[in-house]
């Protein structure tokens, strides 16, 4: 994985609206995540309209700068990534068995999610601007004690796996599993075949319905086909059902950010509308 050249680097933090950051340290690395998650949203639209999902550096930066699209965790923590090397921060790859939305006595999962281990003087640290609707707004610490103003933990399995688990509070359902992960450095050629899946498989989550999420000042947008959240972060969760497909074509592009061409209206509005169980 090598570091994006720096005309890419400029494009993108005036895409992120967000200086250069002083130094490569911590307050710099959480002012980018925050810009990042305000900015570009989490989406798979184009996994729902069939296209090809392609993860190299040119193909990702024409997507979320040039056409102002977001993207999945193989796209947005792949750009980041590249960013940050940029940048000088020293990045490693991560892969994380996702459990979100499991019973705690699901099966194990495979490996389909991407996130960064940051290298820093104040410690390593978890860095994740892909993962929807409980993607961490800040870096979370992967030593010592864990941030108290973060609602984040990471708590250690005891299957002998020596993985530790992500979890997010919830104010109604207190602890929810995220992610679970080991310490191992992940080589970028073995996000080839993973996205491969993610993308095209058809029992991949991605193929089967719309999901978006961005965050907006003290909130987490998200969209799960029709049902459209606003989690803030004191435990407050507004939420509203869209059952029309043009409405939620505007939603995505007023509320996500998303930069849709003509030609791409159509086949959206179908295939939402399908989602929405709604005649087109």
């Amino acid at each position: 994985m090598h570091a994006l050249n720096p005309q890419q680097t400029e494009a993108y933090l005036r895409h992120l609206d967000t200086p250069v950051p002083q130094q490569p340290d911590l307050a710099g690395l959480d002012r980018l995540i925050a810009a990042h998650q305000r900015r570009v949203a989490f989406e798979n639209v184009d996994v729902l309209l069939d296209r090809p999902i392609r993860i190299d550096a040119d193909s990702v930066f024409a997507k979320v700068v040039g056409r102002q699209r977001g993207g999945y965790c193989y796209e947005l923590n792949n750009l980041f990534a590249r960013l940050l090397l940029a940048l000088g921060y020293r990045v490693e790859l991560l892969g994380g068995r996702v459990r979100w939305g499991l019973p705690l006595d699901a099966p194990q999962t495979m490996l389909s999610h991407l996130m960064l281990r940051v290298l820093l003087p104040e410690g390593p640290h978890l860095a994740d601007v892909g993962f929807g609707s409980a993607t961490p707004w800040r870096a979370v610490p992967l030593e010592g004690a864990a941030d108290p103003d973060l609602p984040y933990r990471l708590r250690p399995q005891d299957d002998g796996s020596g993985e530790v688990q992500l979890e997010n509070f919830r104010t109604e359902s207190g602890w929810a599993a995220c992610y679970r992960f080991g310490s191992a450095v992940n080589a970028w050629v073995d996000c080839i075949p993973r996205n491969w899946y993610t993308s095209t498989h058809p029992d991949s989550v991605f193929r089967q319905m719309l999901m978006c999420a961005r965050s907006e000042g003290d909130c987490r947008l998200t969209l799960a086909n029709g049902l459209f959240n606003k989690r803030f972060r004191d435990g407050r969760v507004e939420s509203r059902t869209i059952e029309d497909a043009t409405e939620l074509v505007d939603v995505l592009k007023n509320d996500f950010l998303l930069s849709l061409t003509e030609d791409e209206l159509e086949p959206l509005h179908t295939r939402l509308a399908g989602l929405l169980n709604v005649t087109p």
